[in-house]
């Protein structure tokens, strides 16, 4: 957990006098890596004890939850089961739209835009080797992700045009080759489109959420004001039989 959020979680709750439910998610459970498992074991005891060593400072409550699975499905289970929940801060690397679009209630992301209070005070009390090991096996990941679409990538277009007539003799004979075009492009576009998801990651770059937050907003739809009925101020003739 990235200290601008628990900084901010912290003076939030200080100042409206909220407890902090802090839900440490492993996104990818199905990875059976002993290494891995025991640096995320690590970097969650790391963020749990000065998340909790601050917050006794101030007074506040604070509950930890460790669980695994989809971010988005864990914030709509949580919101369900725990009826005091108000609304929702998410760390950087999540994606809002992916837990906006199932969360009740709202959802902040915390942008970072100068150093943490934490990192100029706290920060040197505390060895974070898990913290700074996952960090490091995630720009790792992006790496090998990148080099390996890229390579993908690359050596698909290669054999598309070192073997032009081959491709175009099985491309062109109708039928079920016709799949053969489709299944193509649709390789291209996958490998390609996770080559360049990597390689932005790699170099630390994420796409805005400017405009993901812009379509979360929703206000409240002002009723148009009632319209009095006009009089009817025509003449009218009475006959009396």
């Amino acid at each position: 957990m990235s200290e601008p959020v628990m900084e901010y979680a912290l003076r939030v709750a200080h100042r409206l006098g909220y407890g902090i439910l802090a839900v440490h998610v492993d996104t990818m459970p199905l990875a059976k890596l002993e290494k891995r498992s025991h640096l995320f074991a690590a970097a969650v005891a790391e963020s749990v004890a000065l998340l909790r060593e601050h917050a006794d400072r101030l007074g506040l409550a604070v509950e930890h939850l460790q669980t695994a699975g989809r971010i988005g499905d864990l914030v709509a289970r949580l919101c369900r089961a725990r009826k005091r929940i108000d609304f929702v801060i998410i760390d950087k690397g999540i994606r809002l739209e992916e837990v906006t679009r199932q969360s009740p209630v709202p959802v902040f992301p915390v942008v970072n835009r100068q150093q943490s209070l934490f990192v100029r005070t706290f920060i040197n009390k505390h060895t974070h080797k898990g913290v700074s090991a996952m960090a490091t096996i995630t720009s790792k990941r992006h790496v090998k992700h990148c080099l390996l679409f890229g390579s993908l990538t690359a050596g698909l277009y290669a054999s598309v045009f070192a073997y032009q007539d081959l491709v175009m003799t099985w491309f062109s004979k109708g039928g079920v080759y016709a799949l053969l075009p489709v299944a193509t492009v649709f390789a291209v576009s996958y490998f390609h489109g996770n080559f360049t998801s990597a390689f932005w990651s790699a170099l630390g770059i994420e796409a805005s959420r400017a405009g993901a937050g812009r379509q979360t907003s929703t206000r409240p739809a002002v009723p148009e004001p009632a319209v009095a009925p006009r009089r009817d101020t025509r003449p009218r003739v009475q006959l009396n039989a």
